[in-house]
């Protein structure tokens, strides 16, 4: 049945080139043999499960399009279990963002405690530097992945973007949903080299049509509802986290200096920050993602782990290494070793290995992303 959220559009196929990288196709053959494939072709990107009962064969393509920094891809499988934790965020080495429009079928799922429920025609929106995890059912996306340096400038906020979802029938969801499709029906008539003003205007068109639901995904009550309905939330929440991480290596950052230097009270602070768990978790939270990309960089592998952390304000060795597992799921020590072995793996000699169902583009992509 179409789907009346996401208009059907009547596009002729363009001419394959070279932007087309990628083609997973698994059409219901073996059944073991097809998945592992789809899972080795996520792998970086996603741990991917199947339900215990998924007993039916798996379907699922992949056609990807290659916009240079960024990666567009068409996509559709059988239902499974997404999966982001430390392991797989030290594996895949991306700092983006992803994009998802739900064609068909959708998921219900959470992004750091943020509940989650997507529907056909709904847009999505991760953080691949956190955590995440989502069932879904029977689906065909478009997903895009976007480089972090083009959409965190555009908005104020940029940590309040991880698992919101744009409704498909609001007027945003469908300006989105249209766009995306359309970098989908024509991506493959775009030359990589001349892709980034193309991407430049869709990180403009996200951060536009997400604004709403960030203001929206904010805290609501007391002194701070006044801040809201003022409509200068996002300004000063935003020039706050300016502030903190430009001053995040600084034991002189505490709420008695923001309090101080914006003129707020400390109800004010606190509730601003309620989204969050409070602005202290704000500031290790920021601290301790700081920590975990330089201990996965293979450029700073020689580092000590207590160096990087002393770098970004944490004394006490015993104290980092238990908040950094707790936020990741996994020990700073862990974070480097998978880090450095999926790098080894991708570059020991040029090549991937031949994956059931297609060829190892995708991989290849993911590999160019880590070092775009």
């Amino acid at each position: 049945m179409p789907n009346p959220s996401v208009p059907h559009q009547e596009t002729s196929a363009p001419a394959p080139s070279a932007g087309v990288v990628r083609l997973f196709d698994a059409d219901g053959g073996a059944h073991d043999a097809a998945f592992e494939g789809w899972r080795l072709a996520l792998d970086g990107l996603f741990d991917v499960s199947r339900p215990r009962d998924g007993a039916e064969p798996f379907r699922g393509g992949i056609v990807a399009h290659d916009f240079g920094e960024a990666v567009v891809t068409d996509t559709h499988a059988g239902s499974q279990r997404f999966r982001r934790d430390g392991r797989t965020i030290a594996r895949g080495g991306l700092d983006h963002f992803l994009v998802q429009l739900y064609r068909q079928g959708g998921f219900d799922g959470e992004a750091e405690g943020r509940d989650m429920a997507v529907r056909p025609g709904d847009v999505c929106l991760f953080d691949l530097s956190r955590t995440m995890q989502t069932d879904a059912g029977r689906f065909r996306n478009v997903t895009l992945l976007l480089p972090r340096t083009l959409l965190a400038p555009l908005v104020d906020t940029p940590d309040d973007l991880h698992g919101l979802v744009l409704d498909g029938s609001s007027g945003p969801g469908r300006i989105l949903a249209a766009h995306l499709q359309s970098l989908v029906a024509q991506g493959a008539l775009i030359d990589p080299a001349d892709a980034g003003p193309v991407l430049e205007g869709t990180a403009g068109l996200i951060a536009g049509c997400f604004r709403r639901a960030m203001a929206l995904a904010g805290p609501t009550d007391g002194e701070a509802a006044q801040v809201v309905r003022h409509g200068v939330r996002d300004a000063v929440l935003g020039a706050m986290h300016r502030f903190i991480d430009a001053n995040l290596t600084s034991p002189e950052l505490t709420p008695e200096a923001l309090m101080q230097r914006f003129h707020i009270s400390r109800p004010t602070l606190y509730r601003l920050f309620e989204s969050s768990g409070g602005v202290v978790a704000h500031i290790r939270a920021r601290r301790l993602r700081h920590c975990f990309a330089a201990i996965t960089d293979p450029a700073q592998a020689h580092r000590r782990l207590s160096d990087i952390a002393y770098d970004w304000g944490f004394t006490d060795d015993t104290a980092f290494a238990r908040a950094f597992r707790r936020s990741f799921g996994l020990s700073p020590r862990d974070a480097r070793r998978a880090a450095l072995e999926a790098r080894a793996v991708g570059h020991h000699d040029g090549t991937s290995r031949a994956l059931p169902g297609g060829d190892p583009g995708l991989q290849r992509l993911i590999r160019q992303l880590r070092t775009a």
